[in-house]
């Protein structure tokens, strides 16, 4: 490489940078320095940040903490400053990230600039006359939609959209049924990512949900816009198979075999993935057992990243660069609340975490996000939780006398061949037994916690839903009131557990430190097993810090006990937020710059307080908020029948179901199958199921009942079967798309009222009533609201679809707050008045004759 490109630092550099510089790669001894600058607005490097030290040939490298528009730099210790292939690697992906990438010698005065630095660039408003008119007739998707429908909704929510990345702004924006809302927040994202030269995250409720955007909403406005634009879709990486324990589990099955089961689970999903795209979980067959997964999803703790020779063609790094380069990069809100409750802890808003970098981000289906956030700011131990951790090292043998199998065996009986003296002595005599040592104790720490919570509960004199045992199916709060659980009867238990979990930890980091001094060049797998050895240091952590979460609970912190059903008696100690509108206000609204919140239910009678309140739109500072509606473009005088039978039993009377079951069948009659039946209670669903089976069948309609299969394959057999009856559960109300005469009527068992007895409900409620207000009328009831909202939605899908909805609960029509339901429901027609009244309305809306006044 000539000299002459070789540039002097001292026009480049200020003088303290070049100090800095000098001075910091002299106390590594001359070895390589791997840095991060930032430049001054002439363009010249003023301050650095030492990143990683190496050695004389090498250094590692971290990509995923520096921001935009910085420089890597790192020196050449020989003073040729001519890119190695390493080098050149890390400049194409430094400059897909938007980073600089500078080589200097050894005293900071000569420099190279292999990839030139990213300018920071005014950024370029969206022009609200321009996304306006891409939803009109004759506009951008007027020209390859066959079917295309100008929506005065879809436009003023497009624009909408497109103020809010123009003005960093919150907003809160409910789009009606049929609205669209996919195309009016991805387009305006789309434009203002590519013309700022930015990104933005868009995040669903479930990962089906973003595939879907991902396959069909996406490459449609690719067809439709004269931009070129990127997306990619990023899953969680448990989602994701590792190339490399594939390749251990196939080589070595003795290692990961427990029983007959999982050699058919491990031979399947090797197979599978030997065919793979993306290498995701939902490429897989069937569902496989968690424990089962787990030998084959991509971890963070026990991946060898850049050193792993599958590093170019793992799935994880794939998807991730692919976000690197995306301008839209769409995840779902778990995946998205683990990024941000990373970026809070560490106080990095900016540089590449579980996400690539952001400041703008559109959450979809919005109404979930307290949930969410609820979940990833919480807790959970248990026992299941820590064997499966131990397991990572050592796992029960297949029977009685067989031999064990894990991490840990594993790397004793190659120490023992390597002839790796005090590694061996050490892991062999020391980690092994206390590994088994902890398993049995950790057995028994819950099998005590167990007894204590027993004798406790009949003291009480209260337990679970089942009377010969009042342990299972139990939910308990933990505290000091009037049926709860005292926390001094799990806290010794589970401080005790927590000293053992420590004693392990620090035993394994030795056993470690250890290895990693051995004299020697381990094969690649070896370097694996070490890696996943390593990896229990980090899952006996966390689950200490889920101990110290659950015992040091305050008062705005609702502590409380689960206990499963079955032999195994699982307990789960869970602990989680009663509020968070002030964390979300801390580390969403206020570090980011856009956050758009759309669903098509964020109103409860047409008022936002009560999402506003529990997603805290009220802490947004700067006058930054706003919330807007955009109403349904659907004619529901003419597509939707309401049905309120006045004449039925209270749902808690032992008559209710006999009724129930007879208003499903004569509905089902009328609209020929294509039904949904949709329930809170996995009881009630299973008795009417039992109650109905025959008379469906006999009138020739496939019954599908929720637990026969995923819900996939369910909702698969409904729309091929085309006269089917569907009875669901919770997941059943949101987030299914039946388009057209398939869905015909849905029946609604009961109002979505959650179980008031649930420990978070109850913690939620009392710090209602300690700060004055009723926690039904300001909790149970706004959400049943939106459930509700959300199951009637899934009849009507486009604008030619009729059917109707019958909501089986007197109590919508005999108590006072039954009004509130109805007037949050679209102003669809009515028909009030007993069952046989009802059924006759609806036969003659099926039949098409004319209503009955």
């Amino acid at each position: 490489m000539p000299l002459e490109d070789w540039l002097t630092t001292e026009t480049q550099f200020t003088a303290e940078a070049r100090f800095a510089l000098a001075s910091a790669i002299t106390e590594a001894g001359g070895n390589e320095v791997f840095f991060f600058g930032s430049l001054d607005e002439e363009g010249r490097l003023e301050s650095v940040e030492v990143i990683a030290r190496g050695h004389l040939g090498a250094v590692p490298v971290f990509l995923e903490r520096a921001r935009e528009h910085q420089v890597l730099i790192h020196n050449h210790p020989g003073g040729d400053l001519t890119p190695s292939p390493a080098d050149l690697s890390i400049a194409s992906e430094a400059g897909a990230r938007r980073l600089g990438f500078f080589i200097i010698d050894n005293l900071a005065e000569l420099v190279y600039r292999v990839v030139e630095p990213f300018a920071e660039s005014k950024e370029i408003p969206l022009d609200l006359e321009e996304i306006a008119s891409a939803f009109k007739r004759g506009g951008l998707l007027d020209a390859i939609l066959p079917a295309f429908e100008e929506r005065s909704g879809q436009v003023d929510m497009a624009v909408s959209v497109a103020q809010a990345l123009n003005g960093d702004e919150v907003v809160a924006l409910e789009a009606g049924t049929g609205v669209g809302k996919s195309f009016a927040y991805l387009l305006p994202s789309i434009l203002w990512a590519v013309r700022n030269r930015g990104r933005v995250v868009v995040s669903t409720q479930t990962i089906p949900l973003g595939e879907q955007l991902i396959s069909k909403d996406l490459p449609t406005l690719d067809r439709a816009l004269d931009v070129e634009f990127k997306s990619a879709l990023i899953k969680g990486r448990g989602n994701y198979a590792c190339r490399r324990k594939t390749g251990e589990v196939a080589r070595q099955p003795e290692m990961f075999s427990t029983d007959d089961e999982r050699d058919r689970w491990n031979s399947e999903i090797i197979a599978r993935l030997g065919e793979a795209k993306e290498g995701t979980l939902s490429e897989m067959p069937g569902e496989p057992p968690n424990e089962v997964w787990s030998d084959f999803q991509s971890s963070s703790d026990q991946s060898l990243k850049a050193r792993c020779p599958h590093y170019r063609s793992c799935f994880y790094y794939e998807a991730r660069r692919r976000a690197f380069g995306a301008h839209i990069v769409v995840v779902n809100h778990h995946l998205l609340f683990a990024d941000l409750a990373l970026r809070r802890s560490s106080g990095d808003f900016e540089s590449d975490l579980v996400i690539p970098g952001y400041q703008r981000v559109v959450f979809d289906e919005a109404h979930h996000l307290e949930e969410v956030a609820c979940h990833h700011l919480g807790a959970e131990i248990s026992r299941r939780g820590v064997l499966q951790v131990l397991g990572r090292l050592v796992s029960s043998p297949r029977r009685k006398k067989g031999t064990e199998r894990g991490r840990l065996p594993w790397l004793i009986s190659n120490l023992r061949e390597a002839q790796r003296g005090l590694s061996l002595e050490y892991l062999e005599m020391t980690v092994l037994p206390e590994v088994r040592r902890l398993r049995k104790e950790a057995e028994m720490l819950f099998l005590r916690a167990q007894v204590q919570i027993g004798d406790a509960l009949e003291e009480a004199g209260f337990g679970g839903p089942s009377p010969a045992d009042p342990l299972e199916g139990l939910m308990a709060r933990i505290g000091n009131g009037e049926n709860e659980i005292p926390i001094e009867i799990v806290s010794g238990p589970l401080s005790d557990l927590r000293e053992q979990l420590l004693s392990l930890r620090r035993a394994i980091s030795k056993g470690a430190d250890l290895l990693e001094e051995e004299p020697f060049e381990p094969a690649e797998s070896f370097q694996g097993a070490l890696v996943e050895y390593r990896s229990a240091i980090r899952g006996l952590g966390e689950q200490v810090s889920a101990i110290d979460f659950f015992l040091g609970a305050d008062g705005g912190i609702q502590p409380w006990l689960e206990v499963g059903d079955g032999k195994q008696r699982n307990i789960t100690f869970r602990a989680a937020p009663l509020r968070v509108d002030e964390l979300l206000a801390e580390f969403l609204y206020r570090p980011l710059r856009s956050v758009v919140m759309t669903s098509a239910t964020l109103q409860v009678g047409g008022r936002w307080s009560y999402l506003g309140e529990r997603l805290g739109w009220d802490r947004v500072e700067g006058g930054r908020f706003r919330c807007e509606a955009f109403g349904s473009p659907f004619d529901w005088k003419r597509q939707v029948l309401l049905g309120l039978p006045t004449n039925l039993p209270a749902p808690d009377s032992p008559q209710y179901l006999v009724e129930l079951a007879e208003v499903i069948v004569d509905s089902a009659s009328f609209s020929k199958g294509r039904t949904f039946v949709l329930f809170t209670s996995h009881r009630m669903l299973r008795d009417v199921a039992r109650m109905i089976d025959q008379k469906v069948k006999e009138m020739g309609f496939p019954l599908l009942v929720q637990g026969q299969a995923p819900r996939s394959e369910l909702l698969a057999r409904f729309v091929r079967a085309g006269n089917a009856v569907l009875l669901g559960n919770q997941s059943y109300w949101e987030g299914i798309d039946v388009p057209g005469a398939t869905l015909s009527c849905i029946v609604v068992a009961r109002l979505p009222f959650r179980i008031p007895n649930h420990p978070l409900e109850l913690g939620r409620a009392e710090d209602l009533e300690a700060r004055g207000r009723s926690p039904f009328a300001h909790l149970a009831l706004p959400r049943a609201v939106l459930s509700l909202r959300q199951g009637f939605g899934r009849l009507i899908r486009t604008s030619t679809d009729r059917g109707v909805v019958v909501i089986a609960d007197s109590r919508i029509r005999n108590r006072n707050y039954g009004t509130r339901f109805i007037n949050s429901l679209p102003d669809c027609q009515r028909s009030d008045g007993t069952w046989d009244e009802i059924r006759e309305q609806i036969a003659a809306y099926f039949s098409e004759k004319e209503m009955p006044a």
